[in-house]
């Protein structure tokens, strides 16, 4: 592709990337004096090839109309701040590099100044602070004297059976050397997989800084891995989740099915809250501290699915949970005759109003994302009133509610909303922004609309939807079309601002984002309905809302149709550049699926759960692998010759290399080199045996792990994922679109 092409994209990426990306927001201070919130942001910084984030103070009056807000605040060396619940004091967990070192440190800040700064390897009581979205917590206690969080398990050092003594060796340094363990140094330690490497054993910490001293809680049996810790009312006793580890430890980032607890730590003894055979998450306490939620399925089966929402009264003497919402099959009408699809997702870390009643919390529903009240004395559900934009809640706090607004069209705006009790019915909260997006040119020219299909059909489930995002309209047959599953498989596309497919819809493409059965957002039937069908029934949904969308919108062109997608949808795209070859002229895909049999034993996600019982000793495992093909395998079962060679078999079955020899369509595939959920051999097997078949083809590799995230794997993988789309499905005839098939020494690929 000539320079000028390219260069014109590079703008069009650089000016998209200007809208930040709204990561959180806090209340600090909501009285009646006034209000002050306080933003998180990450935003892409091209010239430094990573992402820079930024925080920015926004005082309203109690009216919630916005006074002023400060400029931004780089905060990119914060990995997690806290704040006390009267705001007067503030912790940070900072990464430094000292002397090419990387460094935590622990700072104290008052409202003048810095009042303590804590060396966290210098005190060497334990390991990095972890501050992943699975394990992180940071938290005053109560009393603002603690800050309560999660860290690696220091572990005793280790040298070599022969090491050379050094001589004459001062008599202080004894006691450290008989410390040291000796033939141990190369020990496994298993992790929790993709991008939780480094994760292995979790602790419970606690700075005191009163004393100035940091300890570690004991009591979790030694099989379990603490996370997501949180203060009960006093500043003694800690609720947390606890993961199973043993007999192995498996990815845990997308992963809502592993077997796991909510805990009660009192008095150095752990207490079960939760039932077993189940698998939970988001622990949050209300503001009068007596009662306790938390989400919650069954352990195991399709790695992310419907929750239920679980009540506890801290104060009652039995401690058993009663269910608030119930995992939903298909769809329950709520307050108002809405539709509801249920829970899936993460509760806002403050999500209770201030008279610990109601519960304010988000979902993804169909192809969006909503939010909701929950009367936890009547167990009603309310939606809150929204257009078409996705609703996401942030932060509640004294019954002011933050608000996260975004569609396909507008980058995400910071919106605020009050609630009260003559809104429980209705779900009407008025809101107002508080930040402005930037305006995307060209915006005025496009539209997206969502569309459901239903087929008319025996099969159990026969719905799906898919969005459309692209020109209003056009001359007949002027728009070239690109097909985009999403990954998962089990979540959905929500009406959200996303980079990539803004960047290719200014670029003069139209892009349709499928929500095929099995996704996320439509009742747990919907998600359990793909397993044993993968490559089957995603596939045909793909095709289906493909010819939907081509007879919708006529100024789309039925011959310049193409696909990209990564992960799972990185197997859908090749399963349909195989099966349909005269429908995909050309094929993106970002760390595909290609073989299920061969990462089968390799993936970070191999197996999901045991048995909830003996008595029930059936085991399901995650989509990619087991259970996407409805197979029963149980690693501590021996499995006879026969059952092994059928369960390959099927799932090199369902498997788009079965298909590779039919494939026509230009593929460029982005591989991460660090990927531990799908390996990389995955894609460079699509990627020889192309070339075997003399089918046009580009390998581009990276040295990242599975979402291709980080700053220059980014930039590189959506700009060349648009260039090579716009290269061969261009309705443009000029001599800068290269559309040869052979070698072409202009854009120097095959």
């Amino acid at each position: 592709m000539a320079l000028n092409q390219i260069e014109k994209i590079v703008n069009l990426y650089r000016t998209v990337a200007q809208n930040p990306s709204l990561s959180g927001a806090k209340i600090l201070r909501a009285t009646n004096n006034g209000i002050l919130i306080l933003s998180s942001w990450s935003q892409r910084n091209l010239e430094r090839k990573t992402n820079q984030k930024f925080c920015q103070n926004h005082i309203l009056d109690s009216e919630l109309q916005p006074l002023s807000e400060n400029f931004p605040i780089d905060v990119t060396t914060e990995l997690l701040s806290a704040s006390t619940e009267d705001g007067q004091r503030r912790a940070v967990l900072r990464q430094v590099t000292i002397e090419n070192t990387s460094k935590q440190f622990i700072e104290i800040w008052d409202k003048q100044r810095l009042v303590k700064d804590y060396d966290l390897a210098a005190l060497d009581v334990h390991g990095d602070v972890y501050t992943d979205s699975e394990f992180a917590s940071f938290e005053w206690s109560p009393n603002k004297t603690k800050v309560l969080y999660i860290a690696e398990k220091k572990l005793p050092k280790s040298e070599p059976f022969y090491k050379q003594k050094p001589l004459n060796k001062k008599e202080k340094e004894t006691k450290e050397e008989d410390e040291v363990s000796v033939g141990n140094e190369y020990i496994y330690k298993p992790n929790w997989g993709e991008q939780l490497v480094g994760k292995h054993r979790p602790v419970v910490a606690i700075l005191d800084t009163t004393t100035d001293t940091i300890s570690t809680l004991s009591g979790i049996p030694d099989e379990l891995s603490p996370a997501q810790v949180l203060w009960t009312k006093n500043d003694e006793e800690v609720i947390g989740v606890a993961w199973n580890h043993e007999p192995r430890h498996l990815g845990l980032v997308a992963c809502t099915n592993r077997l796991s607890w909510i805990f009660l730590l009192k008095d150095g003894d752990y207490i079960k809250l939760s039932n077993d055979g189940c698998a939970v998450r988001c622990p949050r306490i209300s503001p009068d501290g007596k009662y306790l939620i938390w989400l919650e399925r069954a352990a195991g089966g399709a790695h992310h699915n419907a929750h239920r929402l679980m009540y506890l009264d801290l104060d009652s003497h039995n401690l058993e949970a009663d269910v608030l919402v119930d995992i939903v099959q298909t769809c329950i009408s709520i307050q108002n005759s809405k539709q509801f699809y249920g829970l899936y997702g993460r509760l806002p870390h403050r999500c209770w109003s201030s008279n610990s009643q109601y519960i304010l919390l988000s979902s993804p529903q169909q192809n969006n994302t909503r939010s909701y009240i929950i009367d936890t004395k009547t167990k009603t559900i309310t939606e809150i009133q929204n257009g078409k934009s996705s609703l996401t809640i942030l932060d509640v706090k004294n019954d002011i509610i933050i608000f996260s607004e975004s569609s396909l069209m507008e980058p995400f705006v910071l919106t605020v909303g009050r609630f009260n009790l003559e809104i429980i019915n209705a779900g009407d909260i008025v809101r107002w922004k508080i930040s402005t997006p930037a305006t995307i040119p060209g915006a005025e020219n496009l539209m997206y609309e969502p569309s459901e299909y239903n087929y008319d059909n025996d099969d159990e489930i026969k719905h799906f939807n898919f969005i459309y995002f692209g020109p209003k309209g056009g001359d007949d047959k002027s728009v070239p079309l690109v097909i985009v599953p999403h990954g998962g498989p089990h979540v959905n596309y929500a009406n959200l601002f996303i980079l990539d497919y803004v960047l290719f819809v200014l670029s003069g493409l139209a892009v349709v984002q499928v929500n095929y059965r099995g996704s996320t957002g439509m009742g747990s039937k919907n998600v359990e309905y793909l397993q044993g069908r993968v490559g089957d029934a995603d596939v045909k949904d793909c095709v289906t809302a493909t010819k939907e969308t081509l007879r919708k919108y006529p100024w789309l062109n039925p011959e310049k149709v193409g696909c990209t997608g990564g992960s799972h949808g990185g197997f859908l795209v090749t399963h349909l550049s195989a099966q349909y070859p005269d429908l995909y002229k050309v094929i993106v895909a970002r760390n595909p699926v290609i073989d299920i049999a061969a990462m089968f034993t390799v993936s970070d996600i191999p197996d999901c759960r045991n048995a909830l019982s003996k008595e029930e000793k059936i085991i399901y495992h995650h989509d990619v692998c087991a259970a996407e093909v409805n197979y029963s395998y149980d690693e501590s079962t021996p499995m006879t010759e026969s059952n092994q060679i059928e369960m390959l078999v099927k799932m090199f079955k369902c498997s788009p290399i079965i298909h590779v020899g039919k494939v026509k369509a230009p593929t460029l595939l982005c591989i991460g080199s660090n990927d531990l959920r799908v390996p990389p051999s995955q894609g460079k097997l699509w990627y020889q045996r192309l070339k075997a078949n003399n089918v046009k083809t580009k390998l581009l590799l990276y040295e990242d792990n599975h979402p291709l995230a980080s700053g220059p794997a980014e930039v590189d993988n959506v700009i060349n994922a648009c260039l090579w789309l716009l290269e061969h499905i261009s309705i443009e005839k000029t001599e800068n679109i290269c559309l040869q098939e052979q070698k072409c020494d202009k854009c120097n690929n095959f």
